[in-house]
């Protein structure tokens, strides 16, 4: 895999400041810097028998005020009742937890780590639409500038948010906060640990173009017969969804491939923290092997602070590996587009591997 990526000519990883500027710049846009206040309401209780009863399923409407607007969130936690300091994981779903195809919601409860789950569409549509949700507090005028954020910005500040309110919460430890993400969310969630460093483990699952697959050495770029068996392009997915992003990205359109970044530069932002890479074998779209390249590019940002990157990931990986043993992990699965358990606690595996104890 290391020879293959020498082929791919891919843009030397600058520093973290510059990668995030130019991201931001040229693929997600810029987060406006608004004043804000939050307020929550009283916990109302769902279900409190999960793990034998030492979990407690509530939920909270957080309301998010930027000047004289205002719009409310509904998120859904699942704390331990004995209050004790545990990781934390926020999950930004495509729906509300209890109708949720992508969280084993039992399974998760048994885990030592407590979670809060809400809707991304909650946030704000997932469509060009500017004026629902938080979008006006954000962009009042809706995207003006070639910069202006899109919706994958808009749903990473709320994942900020409700990352202030957790911090609130008596059970959340501070030091070990995880974000997961599949598909659009995934990069959403890695654009978030991108800007916020509180975040400590970062997960994307089958995130793709525009997320944790490098465009250099996508198999889409080459067109193969049947479409459906190649990577997703920028063309493509600018062409369904442009509104994800800022203006100044349709400009990639043309060539697919940026001229001075690729999505090592997120992946390598996010250093010295942790980033798990969830890969399907049979997501053909999101095109495994070149998010397995990301994760290895990537890894000279860790290895230049004098840490690990992607351990044993320079031979192409067959169904069922998973390495967790570096600050990136990497793991393949049988499955088409999906996040699947098996996902969830590989996830769940390497933060317990990897977390931060003051003892």
């Amino acid at each position: 895999m290391k020879n293959e990526l020498k082929k791919r000519n891919l843009p030397p990883l600058p520093t973290r400041e510059e990668m995030i500027e130019i991201l931001q710049r040229e693929e997600y846009g810029y987060l406006p810097n608004v004043e804000y206040s939050i307020s929550v309401s009283e916990p109302i209780s769902v279900y409190g028998e999960f793990a034998c009863g030492t979990v407690e399923h509530s939920y909270v409407t957080l309301t998010i005020t930027v000047g004289e607007k205002s719009h409310s969130i509904r998120v859904d936690r699942l704390l331990h009742t004995d209050n004790k300091k545990r990781p934390l994981i926020l999950f930004n779903n495509f729906h509300p937890m209890y109708a949720s195809r992508y969280f084993a919601l039992e399974e998760m409860t048994e885990k030592d780590v407590n979670f809060l789950c809400y809707c991304y569409e909650d946030i704000t549509s997932d469509n060009g639409d500017f004026s629902n949700g938080i979008a006006p507090l954000l962009l009042p005028n809706g995207q003006q500038k070639e910069t202006d954020c899109g919706k994958i910005a808009m749903w990473a500040w709320a994942n900020m948010r409700v990352l202030d309110y957790a911090l609130t919460l008596e059970g959340t430890d501070p030091n070990n906060i995880g974000i997961a993400g599949h598909s659009r969310l995934g990069k959403t969630a890695l654009y978030t640990a991108m800007l916020d460093e509180r975040i400590r483990f970062v997960y994307s699952n089958a995130t793709g173009c525009s997320g944790d697959a490098l465009y250099r050495g996508n198999s889409g770029f080459y067109k193969k017969e049947n479409p459906r068996l190649t990577g997703e392009l920028i063309e493509d997915i600018y062409r369904v969804f442009p509104y994800w992003f800022c203006k100044n990205y349709e400009k990639y359109t043309k060539t697919n491939i940026p001229d001075t970044f690729d999505q090592h530069f997120l992946i390598g932002s996010i250093a010295p923290r942790y980033v798990i890479i969830g890969a399907c074998s049979l997501d053909f779209w999101a095109d495994p092997k070149s998010q397995q390249l990301c994760a290895l590019a990537s890894s000279e940002a860790w290895e230049r602070m004098g840490l690990s990157g992607l351990i044993g990931g320079e031979s192409e990986l067959t169904v069922g590996q998973r390495l967790l043993d570096g600050h990136v992990a990497f793991f393949l699965l049988q499955s088409r587009h999906l996040l699947s358990r098996h996902g969830w606690c590989n996830f769940i595996d390497f933060i317990e591997k990897h977390k931060f104890s003051d003892k």
